[in-house]
């Protein structure tokens, strides 16, 4: 299976449209995403290809290579997620719901976003 049919699947499966993958990457059109998951389209540049990865809740291991390099990658990325910058000064707890929050789907997010919003806290 191809790349372009990798971010397909995944966007798919966690149920996001073409723009709301576009916001989470942070290109400007959902064009981009559409060439990326046509066959003999462009792929994701090598330096969005993680902020791609990141969107989709995967890897970019997985999606260049397929699901069986994300579970021999999956132990060792967990473990530099915890020691990495991206969680450095937060407590365990923290880290456990962030990594929680990451795998709610986007009317999810929504909705606990709107709750801490009503609790006072300021995103």
């Amino acid at each position: 299976m191809s790349i372009h049919k990798r971010i397909k699947q995944r966007r798919e499966h966690l149920g996001l449209s073409m723009q709301a993958l576009a916001d989470l990457v942070g290109v400007s059109a959902w064009q981009t995403i559409q060439q990326w998951e046509k066959e003999g389209g462009t792929a994701p540049k090598r330096e969005r290809l993680h902020a791609v990865a990141k969107a989709l809740q995967t890897s970019p291991e997985a999606l260049l290579f397929g699901p069986a390099e994300e579970h021999r990658q999956s132990k060792s990325s967990a473990l530099q997620d915890v020691a990495g910058t991206e969680f450095e000064g937060l407590s365990m707890e923290a880290q456990r719901i962030a990594k929680a929050f990451d795998r709610l789907n986007p009317a999810q997010r929504a909705a606990v976003k709107s709750q801490l919003t009503a609790f006072g806290c300021q995103l």
